[in-house]
């Protein structure tokens, strides 16, 4: 009886740790496009996110912020990252082992139009040859401009520079101190006195979060937590997705080659192919008919 009861004893050790096994998880941030007033304002917010997704894993969490393509695109490399709430644009043109579980929710919208933003009054026409800022994608930015959001409608040299900026917020402050002529933002973000919205873009969504790895129970755990997150003023939530959020604005960085009217050369038709089937009859006509009549008498 006492072996059996401390066989008993021994293998509930052994179980109980594997049922309440707590995971920690690092969650990182890289999402230019959301207009957060400065880093602080991110810091706080991948905290948030971090603590929220830690806790539905019965551990812990560590936010990361990153402001650079190159650093983030690192950090998951060497598997730094377990979870990250990344740019939809950066998504859009960069491979990687990820799965992508929800869409942010702003302003209670999962995806809205891109907007071509510049000083009240100006034309579309009025930019051409001008400098365009855009949130950083970490590359292809023409690629994005021209032909994700503006569907290849402008010719490749229609502004003399597509440069980057550090994010939404700082995009749109350029161009209202005047380094720069105008800036492609998502809706609804703010802009400051004397610029306007110009031109409405491709719609998508802002940011999605991503679970790098093949541990499925953490991805069900991640998933199961989605809904009951409760964001700040920028990323109100989160909603369950996949990644066709992501797909759909990655086949706008191929632009459909216009043709114009096809040529068709002129058939060449042989006789033979026009009687086909077809046996032609002509009426025989007497040889008289075609003899005209003389009066010999009159011949001298």
């Amino acid at each position: 009886m006492k072996r059996l009861l401390v066989a008993g004893l021994v293998g509930a050790m052994l179980v109980a740790p594997r049922m309440s096994r707590a995971e920690n998880i690092t969650v990182g941030m890289f999402t230019p496009s959301l207009p957060y007033a400065g880093t602080g304002a991110r810091v706080e917010a991948a905290a948030k996110l971090a603590d929220h997704l830690g806790a539905a894993l019965g551990g812990t969490g560590v936010g990361r912020v990153y402001a650079r393509a190159t650093d983030f695109a690192a950090a998951v490399k060497k598997g730094e990252v377990g979870a990250a709430l990344v740019d939809v644009a950066y998504l859009s043109h960069t491979p990687g082992a990820y799965s992508v579980v929800a869409t942010v929710v702003r302003g209670g919208e999962v995806a809205r139009p891109w907007q071509l933003v510049s000083k009240a009054g100006t034309t579309l026409g009025q930019l051409r040859g001008k400098t365009l800022l855009v949130p950083t994608l970490g590359g292809r930015e023409n690629d994005f401009v021209y032909a994700a959001l503006l569907g290849g409608e402008l010719p490749r040299d229609y502004f003399a520079k597509i440069d980057t900026a550090p994010d939404s917020v700082s995009a749109v402050a350029a161009v209202g101190l005047g380094k720069a002529d105008a800036v492609v933002v998502p809706g609804g973000v703010t802009l400051p006195s004397g610029l306007v919205s110009i031109l409405s873009l491709t719609s998508a969504a802002d940011a999605v979060l991503v679970v790098y790895g093949n541990n499925a129970a953490l991805r069900s755990k991640i998933v199961a937590a989605v809904t009951s997150y409760q964001g700040d003023s920028v990323v109100g939530g989160l909603r369950t997705s996949d990644a066709d959020v992501v797909t759909a604005l990655a086949r706008r960085f191929v632009v459909a080659i216009k043709r114009g009217l096809m040529v068709v050369p002129a058939p060449k038709l042989l006789v033979g192919d026009l009687l086909n089937g077809h046996a032609p009859t002509l009426p025989r006509t007497p040889g008289a008919h075609f003899v005209s009549h003389v009066d010999f008498s009159q011949v001298q």
